[in-house]
């Protein structure tokens, strides 16, 4: 995949003070995957080392008041020539720069306060179709499968995937999508994000998301202890025995042991097919009953 990538990421010294943001996951993109490095700010004629700047009242400005503005968009104009050229398949941009934050950016009052909002490179690429994500929500890019966080705005999608992980045995009629709405399911995605072990990773193929593979600490069948996560995890069918899965729980047992977490469990019917994909990623059975296991996955010196 052709991956535009801001150059700071890759260890190129263009940041504002002279330094970078080597990002080990955006240099492992290199591997196998074309990278092109852009710096808008150098593309628009700025120097490096440069007074920092943020957007204020819709233009760029330096800290010490400068209006750098036509600087800034010029060197997203570049990057936008550069994009229309290699028609790159995803943009990994620095989070929170005036040109290149995706989701949010600094509010322009040079207090570390942030803003909902894209920098102009990344707005400019976005209005031009181009898929953009911040480093930070990377996991990685895996045979052309975007690995990422789940954006707030996605939450629903939780909904469809929860009805995705439902365990159907063969020659058994699939239920009605409305049983996710039973309360023993709710709280699987209801209110996602207000905890602090709720965290997701989706798993995106040509701009859709196809897997994802969640986690809270909710009192659900897979349930161990109040300090343990449980885990569900679900791909659409066209997407399911191709790997995703184990990149996507690979990623989160990552995630999770960065957290602190001990340890994860999850719960899962003894017929199901992913008991040989769990076991493989090292989840013991803890308990079981006639149907089913509840397994842990140890996350110290994962």
């Amino acid at each position: 995949m052709k991956i535009l990538v801001s150059a700071c990421l890759a260890g190129e010294n263009c940041k504002y003070n002279g330094g970078n943001n080597r990002n080990k996951k955006v240099l492992r993109l290199r591997e196998d995957n074309d990278v092109i490095l852009v710096c808008p700010e150098q593309l628009g004629g700025l120097p490096t080392p440069r007074v920092p700047s943020e957007i204020r009242d819709g233009r760029v400005t330096s800290e010490d008041g400068r209006d750098v503005d036509a600087e800034f968009r010029a060197g997203a104009a570049r990057c936008l020539e550069t994009a229309r050229r290699e028609l790159p398949g995803l943009a990994v941009l620095q989070p929170r720069s005036p040109s290149c934050g995706v989701k949010q950016r600094y509010d322009g009052t040079f207090t570390g306060t942030l803003t909902e909002g894209p920098g102009v490179t990344a707005q400019l690429l976005l209005e031009n179709g181009f898929r953009c994500i911040d480093a930070e929500d990377l996991i990685e890019v895996w045979e052309g499968i975007l690995i990422r966080k789940l954006r707030i705005e996605e939450r629903d999608l939780l909904r469809d995937f929860l009805y995705e992980a439902i365990f159907i045995p063969e020659g058994v009629e699939p239920p009605a999508r409305e049983i996710v709405e039973r309360p023993e399911l709710r709280i699987y995605y209801e209110d996602f994000g207000s905890g602090s072990a709720d965290h997701c990773l989706v798993a995106e193929a040509g701009g859709c998301v196809v897997g994802a593979v969640w986690t809270r600490i909710m009192d659900d069948y897979g349930h161990v202890d109040d300090e343990t996560p449980s885990l569900a995890i679900s791909l659409v069918p066209a997407y399911r025995g191709k790997g995703i899965g184990t990149r996507l729980m690979s990623g989160m047992l990552t995630l999770l042991k960065e957290q602190g977490y001990k340890q994860v469990s999850l719960s899962v019917q003894k017929a199901n097919y992913a008991v040989r994909m769990y076991r493989k990623l090292g989840f013991e059975i803890a308990e079981e009953n006639t149907e089913e296991y509840i397994m842990v996955r140890r996350l110290a010196g994962c």
